[in-house]
């Protein structure tokens, strides 16, 4: 009886351990809401300095043990998995930890390996995902070298990388000519005079996926963020994805639909680039564009992606101008934000959106977020409200689909989980028509203000929409098993003098 027992915990033990390696699946990842962090600007281990890092171009002190001890942060703004930065030993000035120096150690400034270990522990201990950022485009520079430049006396000198110390590893040497844009040479020439890797080659190609496995093993993680797709084959991505046992997440930062839609297939999905630069266009300029640019991009969409539920919306990123920059209207934002959270794909929210960063170019959108943690800030509430709320509407809410009702030039909206009526009838002003008996005499509250009702009569509500505020209504109690069960419907309308309202009903 003993040798039974003891049998039957070793073989628990291995299900167990089996079921960590695994990653997580597209299908799955829908269900997530992804916090974007620099890890060496999000926490330091211990208390985080008073004053913001200056030295944007050099480390500021971020780590594995900082993002662990302020868990409570990211799950108060309802996201419920992470983006971290690449985690490899990086060359001189790798605090962003795109200049591989060492694939096989993290990044002494970052924390040990088991430092990484234990994040990724207390992150699934909270149901919080953990997505690695990979690069396998290119190593970091040679000694020498700089983003400025290369001697070319220098560009060859791989002797500090591990594994690839040898000149057969990379591609000749050639610079990207980005004002003649070319596949080939983007995949065969340097990015920034970053030495590029030649994945043709077979010990190159091999050493690379076997780490992309060993990783699995390692840590454990549920999916995998790839930097600079458009630098290497679509034939070896299809390699890595199958690696990676897990969900793949590709960077081809590019406003072409077509071209980045041709990735997927090789991965599981995209960051939704072209759909950013739509949203740049219609929140950030002035006068703020065209809303019917939106419908015309998600008909790009629908003909050239395979599936866009799993793609990835964003609005900021640690390589863009953040929002705030280009337009300080955060009422504008919270508009952007509304949809950012409540269309049909991943939403990822780079840190310090929620508190109201307007960094420009590089390095300044790669602020630190110390000293500026602030969980009463606007944009963080207003994040966490929406986040919590559609998170009360379950596996529903997630696989709904998400169908346009009226565009034009100044006016957008969408249903998700049912259709309902809508008309414009003065600047301004919308007639919701709800086709429901028991809702004709109903009193709905807007989430994100209750005091702000309205009241139902005979099957319509007429709403005013006013100062670019986003509007959230719902009937009744916010529970969250009664949401996931009774939801009928959710609307999102933006108009050029509001940008959007959101009626939920059931």
């Amino acid at each position: 009886m003993k040798y039974k027992v003891a049998f039957t915990r070793r073989l628990l033990l291995l299900f167990i351990c089996f079921n960590v390696v695994l990653g997580k699946t597209p299908q799955e990842w829908k269900s997530r809401v992804v916090y974007q962090i620099l890890t060496d600007r999000f926490a330091h281990t211990d208390k985080s300095p008073d004053e913001d890092c200056q030295e944007l171009y050099e480390y500021c002190g971020g780590t594995f043990k900082g993002i662990e001890n302020n868990l409570d942060y990211i799950n108060g703004l309802g996201a419920n998995a992470i983006w971290i930065s690449p985690f490899a030993e990086n060359t001189e000035l790798g605090f962003h930890g795109y200049w591989s120096k060492n694939i096989y150690e993290t990044n002494p400034h970052f924390g040990s390996k088991q430092d990484l270990k234990d994040l990724i522990a207390a992150c699934h201990s909270r149901d919080v995902w953990v997505m690695a950022d990979l690069v396998l485009n290119h190593m970091g520079y040679p000694d020498g070298c700089h983003w400025s430049g290369c001697p070319i006396d220098n560009a060859n000198n791989f002797t500090e990388f591990v594994p690839f110390n040898d000149e057969a590893d990379y591609h000749t040497y050639c610079d990207i000519d980005w004002s003649n844009e070319q596949q080939e040479n983007v995949e065969m020439c340097r990015l920034a005079y970053l030495p590029d890797l030649n994945q043709t080659v077979a010990t190159v190609r091999e050493t690379l996926l076997n780490w992309v496995r060993d990783l699995n093993t390692e840590y454990g993680f549920d999916g995998y963020r790839l930097d600079f797709v458009k630098g290497i084959s679509k034939d070896f991505w299809a390699e890595v994805d199958e690696a990676s046992d897990s969900f793949t997440l590709g960077e081809a930062s590019d406003w072409r639909t077509d071209f980045v839609a041709s990735y997927q297939g090789s991965l599981d999905s995209l960051l939704s680039f072209p759909m950013y630069y739509t949203l740049e266009d219609v929140f950030q300029t002035s006068p703020l564009g065209k809303l019917t640019q939106i419908h015309d991009q998600l008909l790009r969409e629908a003909d050239e992606y395979q599936d866009t539920s799993v793609l990835g919306g964003f609005l900021d990123n640690h390589d863009r101008k953040r929002f705030l920059a280009n337009n300080g209207n955060s009422a504008t934002l919270r508009s952007a934000l509304a949809y950012l959270l409540m269309a049909k794909w991943i939403p990822i929210i780079y840190y310090g959106t929620e508190v109201g960063f307007d960094g420009g170019n590089d390095p300044q959108n790669r602020e630190s977020l110390w000293p500026h943690y602030d969980t009463s800030h606007e944009l963080y509430q207003f994040i966490a409200d929406v986040n919590t709320f559609s998170r009360s509407l379950g596996q529903n809410f997630i696989d709904s689909d998400q169908t346009e009702t009226t565009y034009d030039d100044e006016f957008y909206s969408f249903t998700r989980l049912d259709n309902i009526k809508l008309r414009v009838v003065e600047n301004c002003v919308v007639v919701v028509v709800i086709n429901y008996v028991f809702l004709v005499f109903a009193v709905l509250t807007n989430i994100l203000d209750h005091s702000n009702q309205v009241t139902v009569e005979n099957g319509e509500v007429r709403v005013t929409l006013l100062n670019g505020e986003p509007k959230i209504y719902y009937n009744g109690e916010l529970s969250g098993a009664q949401m996931s069960t009774s939801l009928r419907m959710v609307v999102y309308m933006m108009s050029l003098c509001v940008t959007s309202f959101i009626l939920l009903s059931y």
